[in-house]
């Protein structure tokens, strides 16, 4: 027999306050966790990261509009602190699990016979459940992950306003909160253009839940319910790359980018959601999965569908239009990241934070319904909710510890998805950047046993080895990369680099060289440094030639240096004294010399200096006289 428990407003106090409590709890090891991945396009290259304002104008409105808003406001009140990102990202999955909440309580209540004391039970599991599924943290914790979370955020308040709305009993004047809801509509299309679904979702929720005595009469709403294609719509108009993917509503490539196959694929993929809902393990930041398609699996993936709608219209319709209704939810909201449409990832955690409400809600109700039977039976019911929320829990902590570090992050990755290219080079990048060489080498050895042609990977290969001193192997991989791909200069540019540690600076001077050509020739800043190690290199390389008597040489090479970097001193050194004892060009000489002294010698070069410039003036003398001599006669 069902236990009666008093509905107050103190209970549902309580059960939000417990949620709050519980959720900081599970993500707190996340909050001081740093930038990752896409952070750093978000925020700290974003243009108008620093200029709220913006984002205030009309005329600015653009996609994710909403979601900028929020960094640049996160930018003026903690500037690059991540803290206040995540504790952002936080309160809005808090504030998430809130709107579920009521939601399922509402739903619970109004919509079926159940009676508001399931109503409270019900929305309380689907809410822990929610709030606390591990398959969260990808838009929780990783700040860039907001976009989905907004969007989820308004795409449940515009659903729960419509719902009150829709309510015979509402004290708000109905017109108030049916335009509150599609404000928030907007504002979820302006956060993500996943949010699209929404107008589907409403009339699915009224087929499923908007009958009998409890509800306003059908007609008196359906004018509203034209109102959110219409302002989808409008939003489309005035932010045209909000769809992002068809470069413009009306563009003609858009046939062009529709993918039957890939089509296929995500339909098959639909399989993989679902069992990370069920079974949330081995979670990850990026999936590596087959862009072909697998006909048995994609059949086996048909079925499932079939039956799924089947059973949402034949039976549950009839008997449960709740069970229609969380059938129903998932598949059509995450249609917007499962479609034919090509994208970067076939599949993301992140995509599911508005799909997992239904499965939430479906699950809850089987929980509750276990819990409500015959007195052993419930307790197992409970136990086995608490068992699933504690351990949805320690695996959101577990989850957290990955993004540490964006290291962390992508070694998690690779582990988890080995054969993924991009996965590979991104954590040996972070590794190099991190100054781990030796932790660097591992992930860049097994990108060449996939592929041995990967120039970039050799040539990062080689910057570890050439850092842990490696230099034999280092050489060998900036030839390999140069041998794959000769026109990259970033390969040249390490092997001269390298030659230059080694102090063969003829070669070093030779691929520095082609390395400014080939930066030159594709338009290419190249690194800081380039420059000055550049003319180093020169006037190294130019010693070397006059230690072997080869004189013309080592000046061009001096020249070189000094016009690459007019203040190395030593450089200006060499080059006026060859000038004076090669080529007797006491003038030049002094110009030279008279330029180095100019660069603060310490007390020591400028008494060499000095010495210098007093040969060349004697020389320069004893010429002029020769001169003179020579015009008398």
């Amino acid at each position: 027999m069902e236990t009666k428990l008093p509905l107050t407003r103190l209970n549902t106090f309580g059960i939000l306050v417990a949620l709050t409590g519980i959720i900081f709890l599970i993500y707190a090891n996340g909050l001081n966790t740093p930038f990752q991945s896409d952070d750093e396009r978000h925020i700290q290259d974003s243009p108008h990261i620093k200029n709220p304002g913006f984002y205030a104008n009309p005329s600015n409105i653009r996609n994710r509009h909403i979601s900028g808003l929020s960094f640049a406001l996160n930018y003026k009140w903690g500037k690059e602190n991540p803290f206040g990102y995540h504790l952002f990202n936080v309160l809005i999955h808090i504030c998430s699990t809130f709107l579920v909440f009521f939601i399922a309580q509402l739903t619970i209540s109004k919509g079926t016979a159940w009676g508001k004391n399931s109503a409270q039970k019900i929305a309380l599991i689907t809410a822990m459940l929610f709030g606390l599924h591990p398959i969260q943290t990808e838009t929780v914790t990783y700040i860039s992950g907001r976009p989905g979370g907004l969007a989820g955020l308004f795409y449940f308040l515009s659903l729960l306003l419509f719902i009150l709305a829709s309510l015979k009993e509402c004290r708000v004047p109905r017109v108030i909160l049916y335009l509150l809801s599609l404000l928030s509509f907007a504002m979820a299309l302006l956060g993500k253009e996943i949010a699209i679904t929404l107008p589907v979702m409403i009339i699915i929720y009224d087929l499923c839940f908007i009958k009998g005595p409890s509800w306003v009469p059908f007609r008196s709403r359906l004018v509203y319910y034209l109102c959110y294609p219409v302002l989808a719509g409008a939003i489309f108009y005035l932010a045209p790359n909000i769809l992002r993917f068809m470069d413009a509503l009306n563009s003609e490539n858009f046939l062009k980018k529709i993918n039957l196959p890939l089509g296929l694929v995500h339909l098959d993929l639909l399989k993989h959601p679902l069992k990370l809902f069920l079974f949330p393990i081995n979670l990850t930041f990026e999936y590596d999965f087959l862009t072909r398609v697998s006909w048995p699996s994609l059949f086996a993936s048909i079925a499932i569908v079939l039956l799924c709608v089947f059973l949402a219209f034949k039976k549950f319709y009839l008997k449960n239009s709740l069970l229609t209704f969380c059938v129903l939810w998932f598949p059509l909201t995450i249609a917007p990241t499962n479609s034919f449409m090509e994208r970067t990832h076939l599949f993301s955690e992140r995509n599911m934070y508005i799909p997992s409400f239904g499965l939430c809600l479906f699950f809850a109700v089987i929980l509750f319904l276990i819990s409500r039977t015959e007195k052993y039976q419930a307790m197992w019911g409970i136990c086995l909710t608490l068992f699933i929320c504690t351990a949805f829990s320690a695996m959101v902590v577990k989850r957290n510890q990955a993004y540490a570090s964006p290291s962390s992050l992508w070694a998690d990755t690779f582990r988890k998805s080995p054969n993924k290219l991009s996965v590979g080079k991104t954590l040996s990048i972070h590794y190099l950047m991190e100054g781990d060489f030796a932790s660097a080498v591992k992930p860049l050895l097994a990108l060449l046993k996939i592929n041995p042609n990967l120039y970039d990977v050799h040539q990062n290969l080689g910057i570890a080895h050439k850092s842990l001193g490696n230099f034999s192997e280092a050489e060998k991989n900036f030839k390999d990369a140069i041998r794959i791909e000769p026109k990259d200069p970033d390969s040249h540019f390490n092997l001269a680099s390298l030659y230059g540690n080694l102090g063969k600076f003829v070669l070093a001077s030779q691929e520095f060289d082609r390395a400014d050509g080939l930066y030159k020739a594709k338009g290419k800043n190249p690194p800081a440094q380039f420059f000055s190690d550049k003319a180093r290199a020169h006037n190294q390389a130019g010693i070397e030639m006059i230690q072997s008597n080869q004189m013309e040489e080592a000046l061009v090479l001096f020249e070189k240096s000094v016009g690459q970097n007019p203040n190395l001193l030593s450089a200006r050194f060499n080059l006026a004294k060859l000038l004076l004892e090669f080529k007797n060009d006491p003038q030049k000489a002094k110009t030279h010399l008279d330029a180095a002294l100019a660069l603060n010698p310490n007390p020591e070069q400028s008494r060499i200096l000095k010495d210098l410039l007093n040969q060349a003036n004697i020389r320069g003398e004893k010429r002029a006289m020769d001169d003179d001599a020579m015009d008398d006669d």
